[in-house]
């Protein structure tokens, strides 16, 4: 299905048509390079003539004639015993003493690619009279097949330019844009070259920097780096200073003088003393067991002992503060990222594996409705007719297609085939025992079905398909 064409290109697909039904079977497609030529012919072969046997073959410089003998006969007869002794229109003249072919539209892509000797033979085709044979053939200068007429394919206006690109682009600038207004008449209307249009063009471009530019602007952020670390090098010094490091703290002696001990009735003032001799040595001291040192207790301290010992607490309590806080959230981060893990590992494996589990099914429900699809198709007959009504490449859209469409379209099916190596899913109306029936079912589509453009294809088509799939 192609998109919305210009109206000069519209007029030339109708101007096309009517020369074949003048009589003249061949005709030559002529336009410079980037015009639109093979967009115009597909245009054309999508469009016209939905009742005849349609071959498109885009010609390159390694394409030989026995392959496209073959590819034109193909799209032309059923099943066809193609001899390769034989020329292009020898064997179309032998098919068609066996089976009759029906009207034909062959439109070629790239008459450079064309030997002699085939272009003798399509001349020769379209003179026959056994058949009715079109021939629409792509050149990009005159008089390269003799005995075709030449139509030529003109640039774009200026108005059409802007049409064209408006349907491509979104944003464009204003008409009296000077930038933009310079670009379309630079194009000369070529479709390739407007298509080609980059916002970034319409801006003036800009002076680059020099390179002492450059080195001031190095030579500035160096200089910033290099205060940020004097900065944070200064207000560390300045804090190890303010916040004293909490194993240098002296030790608070808990031990009294024997001056301030004496006989007292409070249990909680228990204080264990070392006697005399245990101070004189202090390898003794470390010898003696705790057992055995006399236990005294403590009735009352002066105060002036009291407030000693209350100003050494309150040091050590606010280097506790400053130093345990750190250790805790240390402590926790470290728990939050052990326990982050576990629940990862324990959660990974079940979710890994339910979806693979998915995977398996989405694949095995495609291959078997794809399998029940292609044996419906295959045992219909040679004779039969189809509509096609969607071709993509995602199984899931024709999938969707079919299942919106089924109350409305009956005979719905689906099948994949294989297009330069690519896998492509259609979906067809089929049932059709004649070419009548299935015009009138045309017909009775829904709008926007009608509006997808659908046409008709052989059964023996939709075989050769479907075994490209199973290749």
């Amino acid at each position: 299905m192609q998109s919305q064409i210009l109206p000069s290109r519209a007029a030339l697909v109708n101007r096309i048509e009517l020369q074949f039904e003048y009589g003249q079977n061949l005709i030559c497609l002529i336009g410079a390079s980037g015009l639109g030529k093979s967009y115009l012919a597909e245009s054309f072969i999508t469009d016209k003539y939905p009742e005849f046997n349609k071959a498109f073959v885009k010609l390159s410089a390694h394409t030989k004639d026995s392959e496209l003998t073959v590819q034109l006969l193909q799209h032309s007869f059923r099943s066809p015993l193609i001899d390769q002794t034989l020329s292009l229109s020898d064997n179309f003249i032998s098919l068609h003493s066996e089976s009759s072919s029906g009207p034909c539209l062959w439109v070629l892509d790239g008459a450079r690619h064309l030997s002699d000797e085939m272009v003798a033979e399509l001349q020769k085709l379209a003179k026959q009279t056994i058949e009715k044979v079109y021939i629409l053939i792509t050149a990009q200068s005159p008089m390269m097949v003799p005995q075709a007429l030449d139509l030529h394919l003109e640039p774009l206006s200026l108005l059409e330019s802007k049409a064209l690109m408006k349907m491509f682009f979104s944003q464009l600038p204003v008409e009296e844009d000077p930038i933009f207004q310079a670009f379309l008449n630079e194009s000369h209307g070529n479709p390739a070259v407007l298509l080609d249009w980059r916002s970034e063009e319409q801006q003036l471009a800009q002076p680059k920097p020099s390179k002492y530019a450059k080195a001031q602007w190095h030579l500035t952020l160096l200089t910033v780096l290099l205060a940020l670390l004097m900065v944070a090098f200064v207000y560390k010094k300045e804090i190890s200073e303010l916040v004293p490091d909490k194993s240098g703290q002296p030790v608070v002696d808990t031990v009294l003088s024997s001056e301030l001990v004496f006989t007292g009735k409070a249990a909680n003032d228990v204080v264990a003393v070392p006697s005399v001799q245990e101070v004189a040595s202090t390898d003794e001291l470390d010898a003696i067991n705790d057992e055995e040192q006399p236990l005294i207790v403590v009735n009352d301290i002066p105060e002036a002992v009291q407030s000693i010992g209350s100003g050494q607490r309150r040091v050590a309590a606010v280097l506790s503060a400053l130093t345990e806080p750190l250790d805790e959230v240390s402590e926790e981060e470290g728990n939050l990222a052990e326990g982050t893990l576990e629940v990862n590992k324990s959660i990974e494996p079940p979710v890994l594996k339910d979806v693979e589990t998915k995977r398996d099914i989405i694949s095995s429900e495609n291959i078997v409705s794809a399998e029940h699809s292609h044996l419906s198709l295959l045992a219909q007959a040679d004779t039969n007719w189809a509509i096609q009504l969607l071709a993509v490449k995602d199984k899931v859209i024709a999938d969707a297609f079919i299942t919106k469409n089924t109350p409305r379209i009956s005979h719905l099916e689906i099948y994949g085939t294989r297009r330069s190596e690519a896998l492509w899913w259609i979906v067809v109306q089929s049932g059709f025992t004649t070419l009548e029936s299935a015009k009138q079912a045309k017909v009775q589509l829904p709008s926007d079905i009608l509006a997808g453009q659908p046409f008709f294809k052989k059964q023996t088509k939709i075989k050769q398909e479907i075994t490209e799939f199973a290749r």
